[in-house]
């Protein structure tokens, strides 16, 4: 029972993260290193202080909502519950549209089938959809869409792909299913780029170079 309770608190302390309930998430995340150390050894101990809470991240060029995301995953105690947090995830991600599943919004050299496609807002910012044939790269399409969609093309280039090992995710992931996640990130930062410049060609106005990308996806 006491393990079973570790895996709640842990799947609950991402999902508060990636809802935008940090505070939240922080009580559920200190209550963790105390859960798992009674499930070791039958008795409670004062909890420590939250691993990774107060680490610096600022390096790795995060978004807002990335910066939520990682912080949690990396509260969460062992591999395992991370991979079946990405299948979260995953359950979550909101459905594409069939007619977005095209070669052009294809991600190359991923071991399932990957789509990703961008649209450029009024407000120049960039939101993502995506869709995956496998459940475990779903997930991780879900995290890159939910992390990178809202923001503008500056903010998504900025983003280092290393991340992923600060999160506790690459450890938890094939050698195969790591470069899934680099190709999609390097296609959605490609996205971004071409939209953006298409935006600053036709002048301004985010959803005449959002319909030309979607045109040019068909």
């Amino acid at each position: 029972a006491k393990a079973r309770m570790v895996k709640i608190l842990a799947r609950a302390s991402v999902v508060l993260m990636v809802l935008g309930t940090p505070s939240l998430a922080a009580a559920v995340r200190v209550a963790l290193p105390a859960a798992a150390a009674a499930a070791r050894c039958g008795r409670v101990r004062a909890p420590p202080a939250c691993a990774g809470a107060g680490e610096d991240l600022s390096s790795l060029g995060l978004t807002p909502q990335l910066e939520k995301v990682v912080r949690g995953f990396k509260s969460v105690p062992d591999q395992k519950l991370r991979y079946q947090q990405l299948l979260f995830l995953a359950q979550k991600l909101a459905p594409m549209d069939a007619s977005l599943a095209v070669d052009a919004n294809k991600v190359p050299g991923c071991l399932s089938t990957v789509y990703v496609h961008g649209s450029l807002g009024d407000d120049d910012t960039i939101n993502f959809v995506g869709e995956s044939d496998s459940q475990l790269t779903k997930g991780i399409a879900a995290l890159l869409i939910n992390g990178l969609s809202g923001c503008t093309n500056e903010e998504i280039q900025a983003v280092d792909p290393s991340f992923i090992q600060a999160a506790g995710i690459a450890q938890s992931l094939t050698p195969g299913r790591n470069n899934g996640f680099l190709n999609m990130l390097k296609m959605m930062k490609g996205q971004a780029a071409k939209l953006a410049e298409r935006d600053e060609s036709s002048g301004g106005g985010g959803g005449a170079a959002s319909d030309a990308m979607s045109e040019a996806a068909r």
